[in-house]
């Protein structure tokens, strides 16, 4: 193995290291009494889980007919030809917040397994060539 072949192996192992400690996640957040919703995370440090805090929404108030954003111009134009003023907007906070549930071993594996297969191509492609 030359020293080619042995600095790429060296950074094969180091990303796959860094990629144990710092893994993607899988969030899990409430939506009804008992029904709970499971969800790709975000990445985050093993010993730190990642939690999402509530997001809030601005919405037409008096009627919350479809819940969309007002910035789509489409939906502005529907409010204002029912009488609605930008007054009448209300920001009100859904409850989105999502806790990390275990670490999503399924999009590790996939990256373990791309890594491994980078590094044996670079490896096998650096290799010393005989001639003659």
């Amino acid at each position: 193995m030359n020293r080619k072949q042995k600095i790429c192996l060296l950074a094969g192992i180091t990303a796959i290291v860094v990629m144990g400690l710092y893994p993607p996640w899988v969030l899990e957040r409430k939506v009804g009494v008992n029904k709970y919703v499971i969800e790709p995370g975000p990445y985050s440090w093993i010993n730190d889980p990642p939690v999402r805090a509530a997001e809030t929404k601005t919405v037409y108030h008096p009627a919350y007919h479809p819940v969309r954003e007002p910035d789509d111009s489409e939906y502005v134009w529907q409010m204002r030809k029912l009488g609605a003023t930008k007054e009448r907007y209300e920001t009100i906070t859904t409850r989105l917040e999502a806790t990390a549930k275990f670490v999503d071993l399924y999009r590790l594996g996939v990256q373990y397994f791309i890594v491994a297969v980078v590094t044996a191509g670079l490896i096998i492609t650096l290799r010393d060539r005989k001639t003659g």
